[in-house]
């Protein structure tokens, strides 16, 4: 089943580690990022602005893809069709190189009924204990 999984892992003032899975029928990857939780916040902002004008593509990036940085993840949520499905294109860094060469990049469905709701519920990672889940299914 296509899905997006983000898991909190633990939180230093404001910087949070996330551990980002993402599913398809063809791949499963997985990826911890570092992310400030003010940036969190825009990026749920962002996805719930999406739904207003799901015709549009929508860019995410947790963490940052260039530079001497830690592994990164994005996502691009891609024009709804006219029944409201939505492929979402993931990029998942793989750590196993200095020069953040290696990326696993595929397509995950989804519909914009759970876009809004993950658009939602990504604002809880902030406050919620570590090991605490948000996922798009």
């Amino acid at each position: 089943m296509d899905n997006i999984i983000f898991e909190k892992i633990w939180q230093d003032d404001s910087l949070i580690e996330l551990k980002i899975s993402a599913n398809s029928e063809f791949v499963s990857a997985y990826q911890s990022c570092y992310i400030q939780d003010k940036k969190l916040e825009e990026i749920a902002e962002t996805i719930c602005k999406f739904i207003e004008n799901y015709n549009e593509t929508c860019y995410l990036e947790f963490g940052k893809k260039e530079g001497n940085y830690t592994p990164a993840f994005s996502m691009c949520l891609l024009p709804a069709d006219i029944s409201g499905h939505i492929k979402i294109e993931v990029d998942i860094e793989i750590e196993d190189n200095d020069t953040r060469s290696h990326r696993c990049c595929f397509y995950v469905k989804s519909e914009l009924g759970l876009i809004e709701r993950l658009g939602m519920s990504l604002k809880k990672l902030i406050i919620e204990q570590d090991g605490y889940e948000v996922s798009l299914c």
